[in-house]
């Protein structure tokens, strides 16, 4: 058997050959260039070849793919021509109806994104068991709720689109942007919404009505605590009279407004109030 080492030295094609390639210049760039382009290849590394290094690889997998590359065409040129066929196919479709291209970007991904975050989901509730795992599909469930609430409104905004192409003629384009910001694993755009715009907005009336509770519970604590000294003096005269406890009755828990109307504050501003009151109406 041949090494890998071997089969390198030998000078076999390796398995990602444009990804090899476009490395390759890359490199030839920081070597050759009178100027400090590390920042600048680095970027193109993270953003261009991974992306390039991710459809080589998927592409390769495709039997038909496979089939060229055994009749002895380079994979390279292969990969070339079926990135420029798909970039014609694609301006094609955007000149002919943008509307559906926008939907297909728009739904065919996330919809089996959607399908694997549900099925993550699924096999943690059948482990019942915490891992990394159910973090992570937590993380894909909230990416991907959230880029549906987020394609909804933009289907919403499409219903003003001549409005929308008149005032913005590149509407329908950065829509495309927008929509592969939001759905892509990179950026995870979505999950920035909800970071940044949705969850500040659903906090505030959260910790309103907690606070309205909070008030709630502390109002019928302190009118519990008024009561109790007069229930238990009600108890022991009944008892020293030789009525038994079990037939004495006490009123419920009041209402918070009836609390309210208790409060020595609140009736000394509503006796205050009054007689302006009357004074107006007379």
């Amino acid at each position: 058997m041949v090494s890998n080492e071997g089969s390198e030295e030998i000078g076999e094609e390796p398995r990602l050959p444009t990804t090899a390639t476009v490395e390759k210049v890359l490199q030839n760039l920081e070597l050759n260039s009178p100027l400090n382009l590390t920042p600048i290849t680095n970027f193109i590394r993270q953003e261009v070849v991974s992306r390039i290094s991710f459809f080589e690889n998927k592409i390769s997998k495709i039997w038909l793919f496979q089939m060229f590359v055994q009749l002895g065409i380079p994979q390279v040129y292969l990969f070339a021509a079926l990135m420029i066929f798909s970039g014609m196919m694609v301006r094609s479709m955007y000149k002919k109806s943008v509307y559906l291209l926008c939907n297909l970007v728009g739904v065919v991904y996330p919809a089996y994104k959607s399908i694997q975050a549900i099925d993550l989901s699924t096999n943690d509730n059948e482990k019942g068991e915490a891992s990394n795992s159910s973090i992570i599909a937590f993380n894909e469930q909230k990416q991907w709720l959230t880029y549906w609430v987020v394609y909804g409104w933009l289907q919403v905004a499409d219903n003003w689109s001549n409005w929308l192409l008149e005032t913005f003629p590149g509407y329908n384009f950065f829509k495309l942007i927008f929509l592969y910001w939001a759905q892509n694993d990179r950026s995870k755009g979505a999950t920035l919404i909800f970071e940044k715009l949705l969850k500040p907005l659903l906090k505030k009336p959260l910790i309103n009505n907690i606070q309205n509770t909070t008030t709630s519970q502390k109002q019928r604590q302190t009118f519990r605590q008024k009561q109790q000294p007069i229930q238990q003096s009600i108890i022991t005269r009944r008892v020293v009279e030789g009525i038994p406890s079990s037939s004495v009755s006490f009123r419920p828990d009041p209402p918070p407004e009836e609390i309210w109307k208790t409060d020595t504050v609140a009736t000394s501003r509503e006796s205050e109030v009054k007689p302006y009151r009357l004074n107006s109406v007379s």
